[in-house]
């Protein structure tokens, strides 16, 4: 899945990041919006009734890290991707495998830290 949203990125049919995505929501570019796990529930639910609204659909996968590793950035919480096919795919690839992990681990912070 991650190798899809790669492919979708390099051919520039991807909006990374909360506000790109909503903007490619709310002006109909959108086919497809990707949240991380992690994300904040505010924004997730803002995202998410934007969705609602234009009758595109949604998926959870991963967390931030993963997410943006996906797309060639540090991290993200949020991404469309707008183009059909790539989006329908997508979306076919997470129902027949279910989610994925890509193996990047994220260090616990440490109890000592002050």
């Amino acid at each position: 899945m991650n190798s899809m949203i790669g492919f979708a990125m390099k051919s520039g049919k991807v909006s990374s990041g909360t506000l790109a995505a909503k903007t490619s929501i709310i002006r109909h570019r959108a086919h497809l919006l990707v949240l991380s796990g992690d994300m904040s529930e505010k924004s997730k639910e803002v995202l998410i009734a934007c969705c609602e609204k234009q009758k595109i659909p949604w998926l959870v996968i991963g967390n931030k890290y993963e997410l943006g590793n996906s797309v060639g950035k540090a991290y993200r919480v949020a991404l469309t991707i707008n183009d059909s096919k790539m989006a329908k795919s997508i979306i076919e690839l997470v129902n027949s495998e279910g989610e994925k992990h890509t193996g990047v681990v994220e260090w616990p912070k440490s109890e000592f830290t002050r």
